[in-house]
This record gives C-alpha cells, structure tokens and sequence, in this order.
C-alpha cells in the first residue's frame, strides 16, 4: 500500500550556484531557511502522493525532496500504491468536480471504497510514521489515509491541494463538502493561487505555487545539435543518417487509427516549419479538441480566396504552420484512468479532418520512458515556433513554467495558474476563451503575425520565472510553513 521512493541526487546546491542566473536565487534561499531547518531538526518530513510518475505533483517531488534533505531537513516521499480502479475513479470524479465539470451526484458506494481503501492505506502509513513527524499529503487521493493517520498518532500534518477553479459552482461545492471532513483533520492547508481556496479554509491555507528544476531532464539547457539528436532518437525527425533510437521511439497517429513512428507517413518539418506544440496529459480539461480544431479555421480561412487582410509573410507562415499535439502513453499514468478515453476522442477529431489539414496536425504519444520522455519535452519546446496551452481548466499548469524558463513563445488559455503566469501582450498571448476554437484561431493568428515581438515576449518569460517559479522559491516557502507548524 505504501511505497517509498527513492531519489538519487543529481545536483548538488554548489552545482546551482555555479550558473549565474541561479546564483542568486540559491543564496537567497540558503539564507531564509536557517531558523526552519533548525525548528525540523529531530523530525522527518513525510511528502505523500498517488503516483511516482506522470503529472506535475510526481515531477516535483523529487527536487523537493532532495533540496530539503541538502538543508538539512530528513524529508521522505512515499507513494500510495492502490490496486483498486473504483478509487482513482472516484478521485478523477473529485478531481474533474473541483475544475467544475462531472456529475455532481457521488456514488456511496464508490465513497465507501474510497474510505475502505484509504483506511488500508492508513494503517501501514502509521506504522512508519514517529509521532514528532511531519505529514505532508498532497491532493484528494491519500487526503483521506492521512486524515486518519493524523486522528491515530496526532502529528502535524499539512494538506497541499494542487487544483482548483476560480468558478465556484454547484458541482465544486460537492466535492468540497465531500473533503471538508478529512482536511478538518490537518493543522494548515496549501493552495496553489489564493482563488482556488474555499471559503472555510480562507484563515488556515498558505499559498505556494508549483515550480521547475532548471536543471532536470526536462529543462536543462540543450545546444541546437542535443535538440536534434533527441529528436532523431525518439524518431520526430528523419535525418536519413543512422541513429540510435530510444528503447520505444514517439508514436504518431495514422490515417487508419493506428499509431506508428512519427517520421510516417512523412517527416513533420520540425525543424525547419514554424509549429505550434502543446505537451499536456490526455485530459478533456487541457483543451486539445478546441487547440486543433481552432488551427484548422486558421488554416481555412487562410487558405480561403478572401483572405486580403494579412501580409505575405503572415499568409506563409500560416500556411507552412504544423501542430502538434503530444501527451504520455496513458498507460504510464496511473491515477488518471480518462486519459486513454481523452485520447481516443481527439483521435476522433484528427480522424474527421480533409486529408489536406490532417497532413498540417499530428497527434504524438511521447516513449514511456520517463527520462527519454521528459528529453523529448525539452527539445519540442524549444525547437517549437509557439509553445500553446490551451486548457479549459488549469490548477497551474508546469508545462507554461517550462516553456517559459526556455524562452519559448507563449500562447495560453485565460484560466487559473496560467493567467497567473502569462502577462497577456507581455509574455506571450492569452485566449479569451479556449473552449471557441474562432477565439483560438483569432490569438493564434495573432501571434503568429508578432514576429516581431517574439523575443521581448520570450525574455519577459523567462525572467518572471526566474524571479518567481524555480524551484529553490519553492523550497523556501514550503520549509517557511513547516517551521511555523512546528514551532
């Protein structure tokens, strides 16, 4: 039920500090979080999620983990390893209820699986945990398993809710009155944006926001021929020259609805056409079926006899444009079970374009291996021409954080930590409604024609994350309230 992770140092905090665009934020750091380390000293911090990989919360953890221990700090990351579907199911249902959408009504039975499920978790949970420790539970899946730990053994504890929706709704109370209970249980509550709180925690709930490793996998700075190697191993690109291939290469969807690599039927021009990328789960929230079908007005209407409007330059580039839509193999993901039937709907959607615009859009299952997949990432973002994010509801949104650290040009939707993070016509562009694919046409044609804002909007970025979601910002604030908890 438990499992415990472990977590290989990759970078020491001397090896942050030898960049000198990070070698502020390190020190800075380093010197806010003496009187918390100390008031920690004797205790282990338990981090406890649903999954070790996929999604932002698994991305995190580990640099998390890894720069509390550097500090000092004895932090711990166990895993809840449920084999029971009807418990995700019903913590999907919670999950897609707090961004507003689902059905409100909850089944008991589901509900009582979830507690059966959540006690069995609890029970070895306890057995772990000392009673001067620290709990840490993160999002509705363990909430419940570590409200009861807290009942048993009495330790601090924290719950760290990384979603939520400005909109508050019939359906959202549901899933909040279904919560209230279990996060009665906790000493403090932590919030991604102060709109996602609720009422009834609006004294007890510290703000953190998500942030990025600048030196992961799926960040660390790449040369121009690393990018094209990734891309030629992960088979994105055909160079006509022998590669050695990542143990399963990217997949890209086909005319017939099976999947084979993505240089079939023909080579996508990654780098040499301009592309529009969003990388996301497969998730109806992160607004992929809108995303293509708003490039394929844009398409039309550019390709129509009418057009007159736009220059040469903008009419071509427009026209020469690819999309493309990339996610994890969804077996890889195992606390989101809507992630093949997601999937499958934009399949759908691709499947029922003109050939003609099904050559201009892919649809891309990334390798399931983590550390190849996150390499893939980092050479999309920065290979593409705008880097979009057209979600329907977003708690934060890390898949914005990256592309912006990497200096990528900006197209997000205006929703939740995405506005947060996009200054609109200042880092890049926001869609009024991303759910209209003619308001996604109308901001992707604007940016497109902004060429000559790209690098001003791309500097913003990177230099509103650096002051604002690196990691070691993160570190500070979470050790900040953990000392406060225990003091």
């Amino acid at each position: 039920m438990i499992q415990l992770i472990d977590i290989d140092v990759e970078h020491t905090m001397a090896e942050y500090a030898t960049d000198t665009v990070l070698r502020n934020s390190v020190e800075a750091m380093q010197n806010a979080v003496t009187d918390d380390v100390a008031a920690l000293d004797g205790r282990t911090v338990w981090m406890v999620n649903s999954t070790a990989s996929g999604g932002g919360v698994a991305e995190m953890m580990p640099k998390l983990v890894s720069l509390s221990r550097a500090l000092g700090v004895d932090a711990k990351w166990a895993v809840i390893d449920v084999d029971e579907p009807v418990f995700f199911e019903f913590t999907k249902e919670i999950h897609n209820l707090l961004h507003g959408a689902g059905d409100p009504e909850l089944v008991d039975h589901e509900r009582e699986i979830y507690e059966a499920t959540s006690r069995s978790v609890a029970d070895e949970l306890a057995e772990r945990i000392a009673p001067d420790d620290v709990l840490v539970v993160h999002d509705p899946q363990p909430l419940a398993a570590g409200a009861m730990v807290v009942e048993e053994l009495g330790v601090p504890a924290v719950w760290r809710c990384h979603i939520g929706s400005e909109e508050h709704s019939e359906k959202s109370r549901t899933a909040w009155e279904f919560l209230e209970p279990w996060i009665s249980d906790y000493d403090r509550t932590v919030f991604t944006l102060p709109a996602y709180v609720p009422d009834f925690l609006a004294t007890d709930a510290d703000i953190i926001p998500p942030a990025i490793d600048p030196f992961s996998a799926k960040n660390r700075r790449m040369k121009p021929q690393e990018v094209a190697t990734v891309l030629a191993r992960a088979d994105l690109i055909d160079t006509g020259h022998p590669v050695e291939q990542f143990g399963q290469p990217a997949r890209r969807l086909q005319a017939d609805g099976s999947f084979a690599p993505a240089t079939e039927p023909a080579d996508i021009g990654l780098l040499f056409r301009p592309t529009i990328c969003q990388i996301s789960r497969w998730d109806s929230l992160k607004g992929f079926v809108p995303l293509l079908r708003g490039f394929a007005e844009l398409k039309r209407d550019a390709r129509s006899a009418a057009d007159s409007s736009r220059s040469d330059d903008h009419r071509e580039r427009i026209e020469n444009a690819r999309l493309l839509l990339v996610g994890p193999d969804p077996s890889s993901v195992a606390d989101d079970p809507e992630g093949r039937a997601a999937l499958e709907n934009l399949e759908e959607e691709w499947l029922a374009l003109d050939p003609e615009l099904r050559d201009d859009a892919a649809v891309i299952v990334m390798p399931p291996d983590q550390h190849e997949s996150a390499l893939v990432i980092n050479a999309l973002q920065r290979c593409s021409t705008v880097v979009a994010q057209n979600s329907l509801q977003e708690g934060f949104g890390l898949t914005v954080t990256e592309a912006m650290w990497k200096r990528a040009v900006l197209m997000g939707s205006d929703t939740g930590g995405i506005t947060a993070q996009i200054r609109d016509g200042k880092d890049g562009r926001l869609v009024p409604d991303s759910g209209d694919p003619a308001s996604v046409a109308e901001t992707l044609d604007s940016v497109l024609e902004a060429a000559d804002k790209w690098d001003d909007w791309s500097y913003s970025a990177q230099r509103h994350v650096t002051d604002n979601y690196l990691v070691f910002e993160q570190v500070t604030r979470w050790l900040e309230t953990l000392g406060l908890l225990v003091r």
